[in-house]
């Protein structure tokens, strides 16, 4: 992961409007310093998602999400951390540090790599609308495909023959090398080759929109692959896009529907009737790094499949691979349409609510689909359940959430007749929650310090001890506690204390939500505040008394928590 200088990280949080940045997607209403709107990371009807504009700080009260700008890309919009700085620095008018850049000059190459792209996206755009076009455009008129929707999505059309790019961009080799490094020609024995020839053109964009690479869908009976790809380059990993992710990301959040299909002109079709809800991966199988992004944007997507064998088989890969990363929070399905029709066909045959109507009653969900399938790969009889309970349990040990896993191996249990070992949790729940009691002390202490930095002056240097057993607290205090000792953060503010702690979060941890729930907590009062910090000297001692001192210490340290207990039920 790129390390960004701190100084560089602070004055990109500092420029960036948090609000703004959230208001693309979150319809926000002010409430008293807060704005306050309906959660995007999960459903709900009545808002509990909360933004502190001072505070560069987001909450979700119902979910528990929460962080700052940096987080919020990266949880919502899937960025990694290095592309959330970048195009938060872009968008502010910051230049990346020079030394970030893993040799000299890859910023710019990539840069200029990424306008190439896109210029030779407009070159394709246009050659579809020329004469020699005309063939793309009669196979998107019978494929019924409206002009705006053509336009909109930007496809093109890469003519037949040799030589087409070189004669667009010119024949300098070093420009060629440019293109071939873009995926758009390959070095072949006599030269330069175009990779894609008499292909109606999909370019395929990144979560920011910007074209990385491109699909291409072979016209008229040639014989070779009916879709084309770009090859792998450092900016177009196949695995890992999805196609209309850049375009319908919005639209899905805002509808609360996703829709898994196999193909370009099914994502399309479906925006064609007001569907803008389709991904599609890049011609293969599914992966499981698509699908986490599936899950991301939406926790109840559905996928769609052909009901034939081949659709049945696609989808069970699918469900494999999904299910190392399935949460309880997830509630994906599964809908076969009929044979021989895909999303395409079907959207045109019954009109856009009709097909809405089909997704809702006939898709099925994810444990539902996984239990047939198990059945009709084991088969009946006694030796089929022994099969189905056996692959049952190869299939649950890859389940991260045991929870869940637990719950789906009760379902293969009454399945099958035959017991499944089953690893209990409840040791494990127990252990959690204990913890989560144990932190609550030192959270509301630490949200008090926060709410008031003043309150650190009354904290002495043998205070840094009190929060050694408790990492994530202990990261935050810590650093709170340094900054407040620098003589130019003496009278910081609430507002400017959480910016710069932000810094502890900044390369994606869980810190960020816990920031942001410690500065929506209800203010503390300064009594309850010398309370809690009664208690935390307290417990600080109690600590050193369990791990054994001598008795004339023991006696000292006895002395001083009577005085604590008794200053903290009078500050109660």
């Amino acid at each position: 992961m790129a390390h960004f200088p701190p100084t560089f990280l602070d004055e990109v949080l500092a420029r960036t409007d948090l609000a703004e940045i959230i208001g693309r997607h979150v319809e926000l209403k002010r409430s008293g310093s807060n704005m306050m709107g309906l959660c995007p990371f999960h459903n709900e009807k009545s808002p509990s998602f909360s933004v502190s504009p001072d505070k560069q700080l987001y909450y979700c009260f119902g979910c528990g999400k929460g962080g700052g700008a940096f987080q919020f890309l990266m949880e919502h919009d899937g960025y990694s951390f290095p592309e959330a700085v970048e195009y938060l620095a872009e968008k502010v008018g910051i230049e990346i540090p020079q030394e970030m850049a893993s040799e000299p000059g890859d910023a710019e190459r990539r840069n200029r790599a990424l306008e190439m792209l896109a210029q030779v996206a407009d070159v394709f755009t246009r050659q579809l609308e020329s004469e020699k076009g005309s063939v793309a455009r009669n196979y998107l008129q019978k494929r019924k495909l409206p002009d705006e929707i053509v336009r909109k999505y930007k496809l093109g059309f890469a003519p037949d023959g040799y030589g087409f790019m070189q004669h667009c961009f010119g024949t300098d080799l070093r420009l060629a090398a440019q293109l071939e490094s873009i995926g758009v020609l390959f070095k072949g024995e006599r030269g330069y080759v175009d990779r894609f020839r008499n292909r109606l053109m999909f370019p395929i964009r990144d979560r920011r929109g910007k074209v990385v690479g491109f699909g291409g869908r072979v016209l008229g009976d040639e014989k070779t692959a009916k879709y084309l790809n770009s090859p792998e380059t450092p900016f177009f990993h196949k695995s890992d896009l999805l196609y209309g992710l850049a375009e319908h990301r919005d639209e899905i959040r805002k509808r609360k529907m996703l829709l898994v299909v196999e193909g370009y002109m099914d994502v399309l079709a479906l925006a064609a009737h007001d569907l803008p809800i389709g991904l599609a991966p890049l011609g293969t199988a599914i992966g499981e790094h698509q699908i986490r992004e599936i899950l991301r944007l939406h926790d109840q997507p559905v996928f769609c499949f052909d009901g034939d064998r081949a659709g049945k088989q696609a989808a069970w890969r699918a469900l494999e691979r999904m299910m190392p990363i399935l949460k309880a929070e997830h509630a994906p399905k599964f809908l076969y349409l009929p044979d021989g029709e895909d999303p395409d066909s079907m959207v045109d045959k019954e009109g856009s609510e009709a097909f809405v109507e089909r997704i809702r009653k006939e898709s099925q969900p994810v444990l539902e689909t996984w239990l047939q399938g198990l059945r009709n790969i084991a088969g009946q009889g006694t030796d089929g359940d022994a099969r189905m309970a056996k692959k049952a349990d190869a299939m649950l040990k890859t389940m991260a959430d045991e929870f869940l896993a637990a719950a789906w191996r009760k379902e293969a249990n009454q399945k099958t007749g035959v017991p499944i070992t089953e690893k209990y949790i409840k040791r494990r729940a127990s252990s959690v929650r204990l913890k989560v009691d144990a932190l609550a002390i030192e959270e509301r202490f630490v949200a008090a310090l926060l709410q008031k930095p003043v309150r650190f002056n009354a904290l002495a240097e043998k205070d840094l001890r009190i929060f050694l057993d408790s990492s994530p607290v202990n990261e935050i205090y810590t650093r709170a506690f340094s900054l407040i000792q620098d003589k130019k953060m003496a009278d910081v503010s609430s507002a400017e204390l959480m910016r710069r702690l932000a810094g502890v979060a900044k390369d994606g941890s869980d810190l960020g939500s816990d920031l942001a729930l410690w500065s929506n907590a209800p203010d503390i009062e300064d009594e309850g505040f010398f309370a809690l910090l009664a208690t935390m000297r307290a417990n600080a001692i109690r600590r050193r008394l369990k791990d054994g001192v001598d008795l004339r210490e023991a006696v000292e340290l006895k002395r001083k928590l009577e005085e604590l207990d008794e200053l903290r039920r009078g500050n109660e």
